[in-house]
């Protein structure tokens, strides 16, 4: 594959890969027709999972284990000639044994209507995509006749079935579509569902059956009714993982006018600016981290009958507010008519709906729909739609699509590139509940979302860090804005032709007074003009500037008496326009410097613990934290030192379990087998012990599992070592005679698992995880969480963030709008608590913890399950004064539900608190007993820590009316 599966996904193309061939082994001994789902919601990447699964099919996975089927054949079924093609794109662009490229598709081919002239039966190793409307019952391939050379296509699907070199899996996709109760509406579109998979007119029913969709229930009810075929357990993956993996935004911004005005131009401005500002965004992060760019795209939904005077007037508007469009280049369009338009002075031309993002010239593009069922394109960022309120499915569908993140990963460290912005000018708050009901999951046309409920903010509005600016820095930063103003007319008026110029002064070149406004630190005056104490100006010594103190040149004076000596001009470098500054907001009043000072340490004083998890293979885990460390920088010798020292503790474990693998080499080397004389004559039976000794290629096959559970990269090393001594032959028997030795697997593994601990550790003492960019973080990150131990890392500070203008607002939260408050969306008793904190002296500020998020900037502790490992997320961070002023940080979190799982979390409070006892003020477990009585266990207790440990019941309300508890004030 030329992209690394998300974790989910590897799992889910390993479940699949599996059940296809437990059903294929089946259907070969015993006839079984089957069928399985794959159930995965929009935007979890299930074509890239199904191309993965079919690549392992055709040739193998090592990383998962799983043998190839040389004889599988795959009919790729869609109800859209156009999803076909842009699944086959995708296809191409994922999967490098697949297709070389895009244009050379080697294993995958499109089934046209005279796909029967060549072809009279499907050929192993090739994904064939077909359109149920070429099988129509007047349809050529239905129909065979002389374009297909006579053959009708169900006897070439008949013929491949029968054949016994061949193993044909049929894959539907958007199964939920053509099956069910609710399928489309042709009758014959099922009909045709139908006879593929049974078999017309008594010809061979498929035997492997693949339903695609995130709507499970209605491919496995259309299955559930055929008697003769076995529905496997559906392969699932859920919503969380989706979004926890970072494959989707983490916020959908819709924005809508509260009134019915006519607002349509003010949204096309604002969407504009926005998508503007996502541009900077994307190239700066893209430069600073050495990623490709994103180049993102602006989303113009128009009306149905929109006129290319009206597309043109927005083109002007859009041009005006977006730097760096061309008129000729930048726009296209993906209507329905699938014509180029011309709109005044702008080309728009139609372009494939699969092109759209891999062709990064298109900055707007213009649609009309949902634009094509299945398209996504991950570079769009901003959305304007001149669609009417009931049209809120198509603006869905539309966003539903544009969800998915530019680099498949979350960026931690801007909010607003985690977003998708949308303009709904012609909706209301009241409209709109049907596009949040449809991202929800909440329409049944679309199956189930990735999309939580928090991950959609309506009438969205940035907070930001309330980093502090006194009046006192406002007089400062005023001071050093009038000294530059003073340096830009002083430059000014010592340019050539200005009537009274300024002695002494001459500039090289003319100066461009329209300059970027840099920070007020960065601002350059002239030489003679002097600079705030705390300012230097920088002295350029190369390029268009000559330093100003450079010594002055005499000019040699010429023998005519009448010429006067010239004077040498002096060089300076041009002041640059500053911004005026503003007067401090209330947000950046909020604090004081000392305070945020306090507040930023006391919040980086907070130890986290990441859950960690079980590595699926450790010697593949360790291949890739080897080749990360080398990647990076971080240890160039790591991967040549991991395989050498798996060389090495291989031929130890032999020795140390000679017996064992003793055993399991002859088991490899010989095979023995039971020789049967029958006599007929004499009526007698006689049995005979023999062995065959395994040749090179039997050896090379029984090592294939050494390959697959220690890597082939530690398998081959060993085989490379230790060739010229005992040749391929010895090397593969000693490899597969290891890998059945559970004893020498056990303490490979372990070794395995501590190296992968020892580099970690030794990158975590260094500081160098801090230089690496977000990409290299990231996969750190989750390789660092399949090691032993606990792995700590601190909360990263939350910069800005996106939330609705409509909840509730309140002060003293790390970030705010301008007017200084923070919008919540916090229950009764969430609120109760938030003002009964705030109240009290000692409190500075708070944070609302993002619940139930693996943001970098979630606090959460582990606990201990029913179901394993599980984090919570306490709702509160509040930072408050200590008896000598420190600032040091608290826990308040209410709860309201007393759940099976409660005892657990407080169980997990206790672990967490005994391990790090000082980092907190105080730690406060509110429990909401109803009607406004709030009971409160104080967890840094040592009394109410041994009270919680000791406790048995499932129940543990009764603790909250113990006399370990408290009443909260």
């Amino acid at each position: 594959m030329r992209v690394e599966l998300k974790e989910f996904q590897a799992g889910a193309v390993a479940a699949l890969a599996n059940r296809l061939q437990s059903m294929r082994r089946r259907y070969e001994r015993d006839g079984e027709l089957s069928s399985v789902c794959l159930a995965s919601p929009t935007g979890s990447g299930k074509t890239v999972m199904c191309a993965a699964a079919i690549e392992a099919l055709f040739f193998g996975d090592d990383d998962l284990g799983l043998i190839p089927d040389e004889n599988a054949v795959v009919l790729w079924l869609s109800d859209s000639p156009s999803l076909n093609e842009q699944t086959g794109v995708r296809f191409s662009n994922v999967s490098d044994k697949l297709a070389d490229s895009v244009l050379d598709r080697r294993h995958l081919v499109t089934i046209t209507n005279d796909f029967g002239a060549a072809h009279d039966i499907l050929e192993p190793r090739h994904v064939y995509f077909l359109s149920k409307d070429l099988l129509s019952k007047n349809g050529l391939l239905t129909k065979g006749g002389e374009a297909n050379s006579g053959r009708m296509f169900w006897d070439i699907l008949d013929r491949t079935i029968r054949d016994p070199e061949r193993n044909l899996y049929l894959f539907i996709d958007e199964a939920h579509r053509g099956l069910g109760a609710n399928a489309s509406s042709e009758r014959g579109t099922a009909t045709i569902y139908a006879n593929l998979i049974d078999g017309l007119d008594g010809r061979a029913a498929m035997p492997v059956v693949v339903g695609i969709s995130a709507t499970p229930q209605r491919f496995e009810a259309a299955m559930d009714q055929r008697a003769d075929r076995v529905r496997m357990p559906k392969v699932a993956v859920t919503p969380r993982e989706v979004q926890e993996s970072g494959l989707l935004k983490d916020i959908i911004e819709l924005r809508v006018p509260e009134k019915d005005d006519p607002v349509e131009h003010q949204y096309l401005t604002m969407a504009c600016e926005r998508y503007a500002l996502a541009c900077r965004e994307w190239d700066e992060y893209c430069a600073r981290e050495g990623e490709s760019p994103v180049n993102p795209l602006l989303l113009i939904q128009a009306a149905d009958n929109v006129s290319s005077s009206a597309l043109a007037e927005m083109c002007d508007q859009i041009t005006g507010l977006v730097p760096g469009l061309s008129e000729a280049m930048s726009f296209a369009n993906v209507f329905g008519e699938h014509k180029d338009i011309a709109a005044g002075k702008y080309l728009i031309p139609y372009v494939e709906p699969e092109f759209v993002q891999d062709t990064s010239r298109i900055r707007v593009l213009f649609a009309k729909e949902a634009v094509s069922n299945g398209w996504d394109c991950p570079r769009a960022e901003v959305i304007f739609s001149q669609r009417r309120r009931s049209d809120s499915t198509y603006i869905a569908q539309l966003v539903g699509r544009m969800v998915r993140t530019p680099l498949a990963r979350r960026i931690e460290s801007d909010d607003l590139l985690n977003s998708v912005a949308c303009y709904l000018p012609q909706f209301n708050p009241e409209s709109t509940q049907d596009v949040v009901d449809y991202l929800m999951g909440r329409k049944d046309d679309m199956g189930e979302s990735s999309i939580g409920k928090q991950n959609i903010v309506l009438n969205p509005v940035t907070i930001t860090a309330a980093a502090p600016k006194s009046e006192a820095d406002y007089q400062q930063e005023l001071k050093a804005y009038e000294e530059n103003e003073k340096a830009i007319e002083a430059a000014r008026q010592a340019q050539p032709g200005y009537q009274a110029p300024l002695a002494g002064i001459a500039i090289q070149e003319p100066l461009d007074m329209q300059g970027t406004q840099p920070s007020l630190a960065s601002a350059v005056r002239p030489v003679d003009v002097p600079a705030p104490e705390a300012e230097l100006a920088p002295q350029p010594t190369t390029g268009n500037y000559v330093a100003a103190s450079a010594p002055q040149q005499p000019a040699t004076p010429e023998p005519s008496s009448t010429q006067t000596e010239p004077t040498q001009p002096v060089s300076v470098v041009k002041p640059v326009p500053m911004a005026k500054p503003k007067p401090p907001t209330k947000r950046e009043q909020s604090f004081t410097h000392q305070e945020w000072q306090g507040i930023r340490t006391a919040f980086d004083s907070i130890p986290v613990q990441r859950i960690p998890k079980k590595a699926r293979n450790e010697f593949q885990s360790l291949v890739k934290t080897a080749t990360l460390l080398v990647e990076t920088g971080l240890d160039v010798n790591a991967a040549a030192d991991v395989k050498k020292q798996f060389v090495q503790k291989l031929k130890g474990y032999i020795v140390a379990n000679e017996d064992e693998y003793r055993e399991a080499k002859h088991d490899v080397e010989v095979a023995e087998t039971v020789k049967i004389t029958l006599d007929k004559l004499n009526e007698t039976e006689d049995q005979e012990q023999e062995e065959a000794r395994t040749d090179a290629e039997g050896l090379r096959k029984a090592a294939r599992d050494a390959d697959i559970h220690f890597t082939k990269e530690f398998a081959n090393e060993y085989r490379r070592v230790n060739f010229k001594e005992l040749g391929r032959p010895e090397c593969d028997l000693r490899l597969a005679a290891a890998v059945r030795t559970q004893a020498i697997v056990d303490a490979l593994e372990g070794w395995a698992a501590q190296c992968r601990k020892e580099y970690f550790d030794k990158v975590d003492g260094s500081g160098d995880y801090d230089y690496l960019n977000d990409s290299a973080k990231q996969r750190y990150d989750e390789l660092a969480r399949e090691t032993e131990g606990k792995r700590l890392t601190k909360i990263e500070w939350p910069t800005s963030a996106s939330t609705s203008d409509d909840f509730a607002k309140y002060p003293c939260h790390i970030v705010q709008k301008e007017d200084g408050l923070c919008p919540l969306d916090l229950n009764p008793a969430e609120d109760y608590i938030v003002r009964n904190e705030l109240a009290k002296n000692r409190t500075v500020a708070f944070y609302r913890n993002p619940s139930g998020s693996m943001s970098a900037k979630a606090f959460s502790i582990p606990y201990m399950s029913s179901v394993g490992r599980k984090a919570l997320h306490p709702d509160f961070l509040f930072f408050v004064k200590d008896g000598d002023g420190t600032i040091k940080p608290s826990i308040v979190d209410p709860h309201g539900d007393f759940l099976s799982d409660t005892l657990a979390k407080l169980r997990g409070y206790v672990a967490y608190l005994r391990e790090y006892p000082d980092v907190f003020k105080q730690v406060l477990f509110v429990g909401d007993m109803g009607g406004g009585v709030y009971k409160v266990l104080n967890l840094l207790r040592a009394d109410v820590q041994d009270a919680v440990m000791g406790y048995s019941d499932v129940d543990c309300k009764a603790l909250f009316y113990s006399s370990y508890a408290n009443d909260y004030q």
